[in-house]
């Protein structure tokens, strides 16, 4: 029978789509259409339209891969990135060469497009095969976690619920009382349900002051934090004389039966000690203040990030993230491999990649 690549028809072909999906990532992928419309064909960035592409062969669909673009700052220059998502074939046509053509099509696809690099963060079964294709490892992501209520890993430990309730409740107290006084009496803190336009100051204020991470405008945190519409997002606002100086996005969920936040955002002055630890704290409050009970913030290497985040109550993740290689193809003679190879020249947040898509 023959074999078609066709770009995704949302009315067409969704439900074949979905089939290979929960096929390839089990029950708990994200299946909610409304999502993918809003993720593929609603993109801002799409030049042609959206840029997901199936393998079918009659009607069924035995393949997959795609792009999510949007923009990369890179040493002031601001390029077409994409990230490279949704990579699936069905196990029935496993060993075909299904995997390394799809992705040949979309990065020619990608190119047509304007797209200079791709960019993903695989997992440890598709990076073998990144590998092989050739594309480079740019870094290893690291992730980094804070407690904030300790019930319920007492409770694990030590296997009395009493005893881990009191434990907890000595915690919180004193890392409360610690943490106000840690708190900069003159940068305040503004919760809110959307992500402001003001933001745009604030990326514009700091953007030169980074290296390479994606663009991080209003724009952007419009689309992929108010827009969309399966996840209600928090905004955290860090503010100096009325001005803002900094934020963070944050996700808050449910994992292991545990409630925790994810920020998904974190953008300040990046060679500020003095506004990453304020912005650090301003989380950490909003977890006490709505019990939450541990914290997670992915950044690169670039800046003062790491250094103020471990020595402020965090630490590197036992475990590294499920995807935590980040590879990238190099598709125009906009920027070279080496303006992007190398964690410490990049800014790099939960919001990326697929993980937060719960893709």
């Amino acid at each position: 029978m023959d074999r078609q690549i066709v770009r995704l028809d949302m009315d067409k072909d969704f439900e074949a789509f979905e089939e290979l999906s929960v096929i390839s990532f089990g029950e708990n992928t994200n299946s909610k259409k409304e999502m993918y419309e809003w993720l593929f064909d609603k993109n801002p960035y799409n030049k042609s339209g959206n840029m997901m592409y199936l393998l079918k062969e009659g009607d069924k669909v035995i393949g997959c891969d795609g792009l999510l673009p949007n923009e990369l700052y890179v040493n002031g220059k601001v390029l077409l990135t994409a990230h490279s998502v949704k990579s699936m074939t069905h196990p029935d046509y496993m060993k075909q060469g299904i995997f390394r053509m799809m992705t040949e099509n979309s990065c020619e696809r990608g190119l047509k497009d304007g797209v200079d690099v791709v960019i993903g963060l695989a997992n440890d079964q598709s990076y073998p095969a990144y590998q092989r294709f050739g594309w480079p490892t740019l870094f290893e992501k690291e992730v980094y976690v804070k407690p904030i209520l300790i019930t319920n890993i007492l409770r694990r430990r030590i296997k009395m619920g009493s005893l881990a309730s009191l434990g907890n409740s000595i915690y919180s107290v004193y890392m409360k009382n610690k943490l106000k006084m840690q708190m900069d009496k003159e940068i305040k803190f503004e919760i809110l349900n959307v992500v402001p336009e003001d933001i745009q100051e604030c990326w514009d204020k700091f953007k030169s002051k980074y290296n390479v991470l994606l663009v991080r405008d209003y724009k952007y945190c419009n689309y992929r934090y108010n827009i969309r519409p399966d996840v209600n997002y928090v905004t955290v606002l860090m503010k100096l004389n009325n001005e803002i100086i900094g934020f963070a996005i944050l996700h808050n969920s449910i994992a292991n039966g545990s409630k925790m936040t994810s920020a998904v955002e974190f953008f300040t002055d990046p060679t500020n000690e003095r506004y990453i630890k304020a912005l650090s704290n301003g989380v950490s409050k909003y977890c006490y203040d709505n019990g939450l009970e541990y914290v997670v913030i992915g950044t690169g290497l670039y800046g003062e990030y790491k250094k103020v985040l471990l020595s402020n109550g965090f630490m590197i993740t036992r475990k590294p993230p499920k995807n935590n290689m980040m590879i990238a193809n190099v598709l125009s003679d906009k920027v070279t491999l080496e303006e992007l190879t190398g964690h410490d020249k990049w800014h790099i947040t939960q919001g990326d990649g697929e993980t937060e898509l719960d893709l």
